[in-house]
């Protein structure tokens, strides 16, 4: 029991140092170290900005018991996409896109979908 809740708080753990690295991501300005050494990565922003939240929301999905608890969690993850969008517009050199906040929203949806289908395959997995 002791292990299953050490393994539940490092899960929350990583779930929380997740969204502080993509709020931290979200807000620093343009011409930070860290924009400029994403943008050297050679991958577009865009799938940046997907991938960053299939991972949010599905970090929800693994972390989060309950599974009504859980999906409002990574529901949420939109709000904080439009959030941090928006919060945008206040950092030197970086701006506000819709386009973006759709892309959050089908990347939530993404991990939100990954975590239903992991959480009906390990299941079945272990069973047999």
């Amino acid at each position: 029991m002791l292990r299953q809740q050490r393994k539940q708080t490092l899960l929350m753990v990583l779930w929380a140092v997740l969204i502080c690295c993509v709020v931290a991501g979200s807000l620093v300005p343009a011409r930070s170290s860290v924009i400029v050494a994403i943008g050297r990565l050679h991958i577009s922003l865009k799938v940046l900005h997907f991938l960053a939240y299939t991972s949010l929301a599905l970090m929800a999905l693994i972390a989060i018991r309950r599974r009504s608890a859980a999906v409002l969690a990574a529901l949420a993850m939109i709000l904080l996409g439009v959030a941090l969008e928006f919060g945008q517009k206040l950092s030197p050199g970086r701006s506000c896109e819709i386009r973006d906040m759709f892309i959050n929203g089908a990347g939530v949806l993404t991990g939100i979908s990954i975590g239903f289908l992991s959480r009906r395959i390990v299941p079945a997995v272990t069973r047999s």
